[in-house]
């Protein structure tokens, strides 16, 4: 298990010791920043995490912008959630007619975030969703309003024109014993689970019983100090981010060749030649025509983080393997 030096970020870090595993020659620059350069005879690399030399800076800037991806997004006929953006100052003289065709539950999230900050899930009603949005606009100016729609949520990780992963993100849960509350249990797994510490130290962070949580328990008819049945999931939160307490699954090997290739064909477009498509589907095994399904996200500089401690894939071996041609 990696342990990140100060500065770093976890992709660098696992870049760095691949290449270094590789036999490849790796010369910090500005750790400080993510800078670092890696060699083979006659080849060098610079990368900025897991950012470097192929990807278009326009794009990029594009990808960074939640709102600037969908618009892009709509243009090439890709699907995404239906969508409506509001900024703060407009909040108290709101059309919320122009929600009328919109279907509950809906999603907001800020249009510059990343890791799930800001995000608010499962949300039923108008009045709810104005309560959501008066609290959201403390930290931000500007909000993306979008219907929520179920399926599991997929990283397809694209790398010079080819899939190398296809990563189920599945959202916090606890499996009830019978005995005890929902809160013991979610304490229980973070006290005896290796894996979970805080925040980006560890493969998985711990499991927060936040305001977001308690407000997606409830909804299931729920509260932190009921005791689930035996042997029942529960899911703790509707969206799948290390920060929230998720955990990843490699279904690679499901992954429909029609989505690989959607995928690929996104990636282009986008003018990016590493990316991560963030894709939710009914079924991964399945055509995405068949499945209706949506784009979440695409991430231009996407987080490799902890896939090889997690999954049998090593995901910052195959980043370095294809661009050095190992």
């Amino acid at each position: 298990m990696s342990k990140p030096m100060t500065y770093w970020s976890i992709s660098s870090q696992v870049l760095k010791e691949e290449a270094e595993k590789l036999g490849l020659e790796v010369e910090v620059l500005v750790p400080e920043k993510n800078l670092f350069l890696i060699k083979r005879k006659d080849k060098e690399v610079l990368f900025k995490s897991t950012d470097f030399w192929v990807n278009s800076a326009l794009w990029k800037k594009i990808t960074d912008d939640k709102e600037l991806t969908y618009k892009l997004l709509e243009k090439y006929d890709a699907p995404i959630a239906k969508t409506l953006y509001i900024h703060n100052h407009e909040f108290q003289k709101f059309d919320w007619s122009k929600l009328s065709e919109f279907h509950f539950p809906v999603i907001i999230k800020p249009i510059d975030e990343a890791h799930g900050n800001g995000v608010c899930m499962n949300i039923v009603s108008i009045s709810e969703l104005q309560k959501k949005l008066e609290s959201s606009f403390v930290d931000y100016t500007k909000m993306i309003i979008q219907e929520q729609i179920s399926g599991d949520e997929c990283r397809v990780l694209v790398v010079l024109g080819e899939v190398v992963v296809g990563l189920h993100r599945v959202p916090p849960f606890v499996i009830g014993n019978g005995e005890s509350t929902i809160q013991e249990l979610i304490e229980d797994e973070n006290k005896t689970n290796p894996l979970r510490q805080q925040n980006y130290s560890a493969p998985l962070s711990l499991i927060k019983a936040d305001s977001e949580l308690i407000d997606y328990v409830d909804k299931q008819g729920y509260s932190l100090d009921d005791v689930i049945p035996m042997n029942m999931r529960l899911q703790l939160r509707g969206n799948s981010n290390l920060w929230t307490g998720w955990t990843i699954v490699d279904i690679t090997h499901i992954l429909h060749e029609d989505t690989k290739k959607i995928c690929v064909s996104i990636a282009e477009k986008f003018q990016l030649w590493i990316c991560g498509v963030d894709i939710l589907s009914s079924d991964f095994s399945k055509p995405l025509s068949e499945t209706g399904w949506v784009i979440l996200e695409i991430n231009s500089t996407p987080w490799i983080g902890w896939d090889r401690e997690l999954t049998s894939v090593n995901t910052g071996r195959e980043i370095l393997k294809k661009i050095f041609g190992i």
